[in-house]
């Protein structure tokens, strides 16, 4: 039968209405997405079932960098839950800078609640590397805050061992930011508010969501922590604003340099930059090499890599590596004098990224979890490539030897310590070395198959998260069928002689 015009019209007009409320829907549903924005910067499937976006901190920072006077101004946005268990008045953020072995200076200028703007007071501890910030009003358990803060940073231009500042034409600008004291979940004791050795890893904070808008010279090549989304002309001649996301991530981390040169590279379907001065330019490309390598064969023998990009940069931190969630840096000596252990370097900070950046532990309570277990992974790494002959060989020199002097020479104390048990000469020896020698144990007693199996379920069940070195032995004895509580009396808790 015909319609009636007036019918097909109204059917025309209603059918028009349904697909613009469902167009709507759908952006409605992208819109909320709280991850959305950060989706560039990691794989989904990486994300646990169960991971809490709601209690994860987020940072909005608007920076603007002048590399020739080594400063940064900033705003930042930080959101977060009050996770104490209890009412909260006070809110401590760190400014790692002002730590004495990194000879920045960085101080917060203003604080404001959002979205009201009220102006919030704030104090700064004596060594001005907490500061406390009062709130106006009580925050309840589980309440969510919004707070602004304006900032300042000073970096220093030193040699030898750089982390923080300028030498050899690289900015390396770590921790230059305000950071949120990680939230404990204990009512009695909410922030972790420690002050690191100088020898120690320095940041202990939650994982978070970053948004970073950094503003610098065009003829600066900038390289951060996470993936850049956009870079557009800024406000002024000369200038490039460039938008950067990343997490979930323990810290967001960058460096400038006018010569830092780039090449870039997919592996596994991740984009991998490497970095390096242009006078380094062979040893530039082993780097790429190497990371190449140390990439597909972690991402074989763990899982796969959890972030879209890695970054590897030369930095001038001698002949030392270090590790951030995405980026690692290189010490420029191993593109130069010692270039025979950049290899090895470049496996054990790549490691990294599986053991710190996607599966976590407390650099200040347990700083031999991780650091055994990168130790480890390059030998594993090493081994796959090379053959039994030189995995021995890493044992003996590298692990063995060194532990063994500890010993003769009054230097081993138990690994299983916080960071304030060590000093300078033994730190490196017992919490790289001798950890390792626990690992390595496990995986000579176990077999390469059911060790393997452990650390793929340790990942599985602690991605982005904090574990305990219990919760990794219960692993252990659970799905490696294996008792590790001999080998960790031995090499963790004790100081039994290594010849034994």
């Amino acid at each position: 039968m015909i319609k009636p015009l007036r019918f097909l019209l109204l059917s025309v007009l209603f059918s028009g209405l349904v697909l613009a409320l469902s167009a709507c829907n759908d952006e409605a549903s992208v819109e909320e997405d709280p991850l959305a924005l950060y989706y560039p910067a990691f794989h989904k499937e990486a994300l646990p079932a169960d991971f809490d976006f709601a209690n994860t901190p987020r940072y909005d920072l608007t920076l603007t960098i002048d590399p020739e006077n080594r400063r940064v101004t900033g705003v930042q946005k930080v959101h977060f839950r009050n996770q104490s268990g209890k009412i909260m008045r006070d809110v401590y953020v760190r400014l790692y800078p002002n730590l004495s072995q990194l000879g920045g200076l960085m101080k917060v200028t203003a604080v404001r609640t959002l979205p009201d703007q009220f102006i919030v007071g704030f104090v700064s501890d004596d060594d001005k590397t907490v500061v406390r910030i009062t709130l106006i009003n009580e925050l309840q358990p589980g309440e969510a805050l919004d707070l602004a803060l304006d900032f300042e940073v000073l970096a220093p231009q030193k040699s030898g061992y750089v982390l923080f500042g300028e030498s050899e034409g690289i900015l390396s600008l770590p921790y230059a930011y305000p950071m949120l004291a990680r939230q404990t979940g204990d009512p009695a004791h909410p922030w972790r508010l420690e002050i690191p050795p100088s020898y120690a890893d320095i940041a202990i904070t939650n994982q978070a969501f970053y948004s970073v808008t950094a503003t610098l010279p065009s003829a600066y090549t900038l390289v951060t922590s996470g993936v850049e989304l956009t870079h557009t002309v800024g406000s002024e001649p000369g200038l490039t604003a460039h938008h950067i996301v990343t997490g979930p991530a323990r810290e967001w981390v960058m460096a400038v340099s006018s010569k830092l040169q780039k090449s870039s590279q997919t592996v596994d379907g991740n984009v991998l930059n490497n970095y390096y001065l242009p006078q380094d330019e062979q040893s530039g490309k082993s780097a790429m090499a190497y990371s190449a390598a140390v990439m597909r064969v972690y991402d074989k023998l763990f899982v796969p890599y959890a972030y879209t990009e890695l970054d590897v940069t030369e930095a001038p931190t001698r002949y030392l590596g270090m590790e951030y969630p995405k980026l690692n840096y290189i010490g420029q000596d191993v593109y130069r004098d010692v270039a025979s252990s950049q290899e090895m370097l470049i496996a054990h900070e790549i490691s990294h990224q599986w053991w710190y950046a996607l599966v976590g532990s407390d650099p200040y309570r347990y700083p031999w979890l991780d650091e055994g277990l990168a130790e480890h992974s390059s030998l594993l790494y090493m081994e796959t490539l090379y053959g039994e002959e030189v995995a021995n060989r890493i044992r003996t020199r590298r692990w063995e030897i060194p532990v063994k002097w500890a010993q003769d020479n009054g230097y081993d104390v138990p690994v299983g310590q916080d960071v304030t048990a060590f000093n300078s000469t033994n730190y490196e020896i017992l919490v790289y070395a001798k950890s390792a020698l626990f690992f390595d144990h496990l995986y000579l007693a176990m077999g390469r198959e059911r060790y393997l199996t452990v650390l793929q379920t340790f990942i599985d069940r602690y991605r982005f998260k904090t574990p305990t070195p219990d919760d990794f032995l219960s692993i252990v004895q659970e799905v490696g069928d294996f008792d590790p509580g001999p080998l960790y009396q031995k090499w963790i808790l004790s100081t039994d002689p290594i010849d034994e």
